[in-house]
């Protein structure tokens, strides 16, 4: 593997698993990852996922996890829904992404391990565990169940904040939308993160005004996929997003 570990993280091997562990949940999780079958685990609460194949997991030390399978979307998934070829391994590039992310000051879940298993072609099957966060639901969810104009607002405000904050710190997601933005209930405030940074990067600097412009219009272009007559989002919902968006400071 030529991808460097963070720090604070390890490479762990069996014969044809690769696991890349923190330290500081080596004994608990990283021999979960190493033993634990390619499948739902034991015990696993199945999360809303638009793939599936995302599991709440409590471990014997009380710790609670969330486990994912990478699975593929779209057309493709049909002829081969688990197997990956890209270099370096899209669960290790991940976890590089998001701890990185994380330590610039993105609202992200903690990463805590990640897990391929390598085919006799060369191909891999991936896991990712990053620490839960507890009573969330998606942006979607909340926006659409919220019957407060203010709290919309709040909440329309915070996912353009979220698309600053990514590209002050050089963050590029190439995904964003309001299904991997979830709200979790902070201080009675809504606080926003942002999750499957799977093909996400970072770079040195902030993000040329390009890339922050595709990650807002995809971010719009999800609102109005799932609220194509502007019942939760109205035109000056988005307006607001745009203008949080591209605020300074």
């Amino acid at each position: 593997m030529r991808l460097q570990p963070p720090s604070g993280f390890r490479w762990l091997h069996s014969t044809r698993r690769r696991v890349l562990v923190h330290q500081a949940v080596e004994e608990s999780i990283g021999e979960l990852l190493l033993s634990l079958p390619h499948a739902a685990p034991p015990g696993g609460v199945p999360l809303a996922s638009g793939r599936g194949g995302t599991y709440r997991l409590t471990l014997d030390d009380g710790d609670v996890i969330v486990l994912r399978l990478y699975r593929r979307g779209g057309v493709l998934a049909r002829l081969n829904p688990e197997t990956y070829w890209a270099r370096p391994p899209r669960p290790f590039a991940e976890l590089v992404t998001t701890n990185e992310a994380r330590r610039r000051g993105v609202p992200v879940p903690e990463v805590l391990g990640a897990r391929i298993d390598i085919s006799r072609g060369g191909g891999y099957r991936g896991v990712l565990v990053t620490r839960y966060l507890q009573d969330t639901e998606t942006l979607w969810q909340r926006l659409r169940r919220s019957q407060d104009p203010e709290q919309r607002r709040v909440l329309t405000r915070g996912a353009g904040e979220i698309v600053r904050i990514l590209r002050s710190a050089g963050i590029y997601h190439p995904d964003l939308n309001l299904h991997n933005c979830i709200v979790q209930d902070h201080g009675g405030r809504p606080q926003l993160f942002v999750v499957d940074l799977d093909r996400a990067g970072a770079r040195h600097g902030a993000l040329p005004d390009a890339q922050r412009d595709r990650m807002l219009q995809r971010l719009v272009r999800s609102a109005r996929k799932l609220d194509p007559l502007g019942e939760v989002l109205a035109p000056a919902d988005i307006a607001m997003l745009r203008d949080a968006c591209n605020e300074q400071g």
